[in-house]
């Protein structure tokens, strides 16, 4: 799997050509959020002065800090700047974009794990959920559409990814906080594609992206220290 740096020393080791991102094409990044606090110092040193300051009010700000940094790694490694020099904006409904360039991305995270997504010039959303969390209320935001797509197989596991399918929709086409989930219906979500991940042990997650058929790559954030 392709990999980013994660050293806060230097750019990614080897960023991804900019031109292999377009609208057929969706990279999604894994990264774990259970890093060594020498790291989670040197990670935090990217982050911007209003992310510091929000993550020093989480309970678990440490790993908020180290998704906030993996994102940042991974849109620098395509944008060929220091992951400190990302500049993100507010756009519709308040969704995070980049200022001046035609990335689009988002970032879930659950427990351990962080998904990010990114792509060109098409809206996207991704989620990702524990599969260790409790799925009954889950049931009660079910579309009859959706429903009928349970099997009995392992309910449990449907129905969070099916809940991760509705979130991600939902991040894709603007739903945001006070979002109706029983409102999307994942059997028929209009103008997006939708596709469940493989991620790993313990989680699953989905990804939401705009227009027709596009191609997924999965690749994992190497996060490094400094060294020597």
């Amino acid at each position: 799997m392709t990999r980013a740096s994660g050293s806060t020393s230097a750019r990614s080791a080897r960023p991804p050509d900019p031109q292999t991102l377009g609208v057929r094409t969706v990279e999604v990044w894994q990264a774990g959020l259970a890093q060594p606090a020498t790291l989670v110092h040197e990670l935090e040193a990217t982050l911007s002065g209003d992310e510091r300051d929000r993550a020093a009010r989480l309970a678990s700000s440490e790993r908020w800090i180290v998704a906030r940094a993996a994102l940042r790694i991974v849109l620098a490694g395509h944008l060929e700047v220091h992951p400190s020099e990302i500049e993100f904006g507010a756009g519709p409904h308040g969704k995070p974009e980049l200022v001046g360039a035609p990335v689009r991305f988002n970032l879930s995270h659950s427990g351990d794990l962080a998904l990010i997504a990114l792509t060109a010039r098409a809206e996207l959303g991704v989620d990702v959920e524990r599969t260790s969390r409790r799925s009954s209320a889950v049931e009660r935001t079910l579309t009859d559409g959706e429903r009928a797509t349970l099997d009995g197989r392992d309910r449990h596991t449907q129905l969070l990814r099916l809940w991760c399918r509705k979130e991600a929709l939902a991040k894709a086409s603007g739903g945001g906080l006070g979002w109706a989930p029983e409102t999307f219906d994942t059997t028929a979500p209009g103008d997006y594609q939708l596709a469940d991940l493989t991620l790993d042990a313990g989680y699953v997650g989905a990804l939401a992206v705009e227009g027709g058929h596009a191609g997924i790559s999965l690749h994992r954030v190497a996060l490094l220290g400094r060294r020597g």
